[in-house]
């Protein structure tokens, strides 16, 4: 979008697929990948040799032979299933993100290309339906979700059915939104459906919490409203931080809701010296803290993502000059031209950054660091003696 371009992106459902990985495909892989003789020998005796059967009542079935699938549950499975169907990339052109058994293709191009675009991620569809033929994983085309994502300017005037999205001769529809591992996107990235989601969410846990709010003990309240309302607030908020103040606002609301149901508090009632006594930041501040945990993450740890690892640079390596500078872990704050950049969690992520004191910048683990951030925050509300 900085860039004037539009993005075409595909979610790719695969069916019943940790349960579908046939044993001696996942052992020729692991060969495949010069796993040991040894290694594979012992992961053979893991897979194989399973039985199931089903209990129905007091009745059960006949126990029945597994040929196919990681044991659910196991702590080996999901490493075993990415091994596995890590393959299905190989002959991607158009790029791609795979977590799991999900599979999110993208083509960013100019909208005038958009034809184009479309005519790559057939391709690439195709080489996905040939993978699934081979190795057993199947896609189910109907749950395959599809949309392009832009500025209103650039999309209002792009023809959808000027090139389909064809699956296994099944089209793939465009939507205004879609979801991605739990998060709502919509097309001009205004994140309105997301908060919407969010809200539903919050409301409907809280319609079970409701009725109990007089009973139950504070602890109890708070270390419910902690496991099962925060979460909610806090998921993937680090991926949508272009958020109007209105949204923002509507977060707020939402968090006050929690402090409300803790304390017992009627609607109307004023949250913020109960807020303080949990000690909890308000959600600018909160989403800020996390912001900062993922960046620290991102710039420390050894196994981050090269492509997160990738946007940001430390001050003291863009030159071989030796400042007193090069010692304070400031970062280059990423060139951006427009007001989605500039809300981006790149550019947002280096200004809350080299925005703290240097000590904290210099925490030397996460959780310390983390401490200390949110430390900071408090005491410039004034909630820490």
């Amino acid at each position: 979008m900085e860039n004037r371009m539009i993005t075409v992106l595909v979610l790719i459902d695969f069916s019943n697929a940790f349960n579908a990985v046939d044993h001696d495909l996942l052992l020729a892989v692991l060969v495949k990948s010069q796993i040991s003789p040894a290694a594979v020998s012992w992961f053979s005796s893991y897979l194989r040799g399973r039985q199931q059967a089903i209990r129905s009542c007091s009745v059960l079935s006949d126990w029945s032979d597994l040929s196919a699938g990681v044991p659910q549950g196991g702590i080996l499975s999901p490493l075993l299933f990415s091994i596995f169907i890590d393959l299905v990339s190989s002959s991607l052109l158009c790029s791609y993100h795979l977590y799991a058994d999900d599979l999110q293709l993208y083509c960013q191009v100019k909208p005038e290309d958009l034809v184009s675009a479309i005519n790559q991620l057939n391709g690439d569809l195709n080489s996905i339906l040939d993978w699934s033929n081979r190795f057993g994983i199947l896609v189910n085309p109907v749950k395959c979700q599809a949309i392009i994502v832009g500025s209103s300017q650039l999309i209002s005037n792009h023809d959808l059915n000027s090139a389909p999205l064809v699956f296994d001769g099944c089209n793939i529809p465009f939507s205004s939104t879609v979801k991605d591992l739990g998060v709502t996107i919509d097309e001009n990235l205004s994140w309105v459906p997301q908060v919407n989601s969010v809200s539903r969410r919050i409301f409907a846990s809280l319609h079970s919490l409701l009725p109990l709010k007089n009973f139950l003990p504070f602890q109890t309240k708070r270390s419910l409203a902690m496991s099962l309302l925060l979460p909610i607030l806090d998921y993937a908020d680090v991926c949508y931080l272009d958020l109007t103040e209105a949204l923002l606002n509507k977060l707020e609301r939402l968090q006050n809701t929690c402090i409300r149901f803790i304390f017992g508090l009627r609607k109307y009632d004023h949250v913020s010296g109960y807020r303080a006594k949990l000690k909890w930041l308000p959600i600018r501040d909160r989403r800020n803290l996390r912001i900062l945990c993922l960046l620290f993450s991102i710039l420390h740890e050894p196994n981050s993502p090269s492509y997160l690892k990738s946007m940001f640079n430390f001050l003291s390596d863009t030159h071989n000059r030796h400042l007193r500078s090069s010692h304070n872990l400031l970062l280059s704050l990423p060139l951006h031209r427009s007001g989605f950049m500039l809300n981006s969690f790149s550019v947002t992520a280096v200004r809350l950054w080299n925005d703290l004191p240097e000590s904290i910048r210099k925490a030397p683990s996460r959780p310390l660091f983390k401490s200390m951030v949110r430390a900071h925050y408090l005491s410039k509300l004034g909630q820490i003696n």
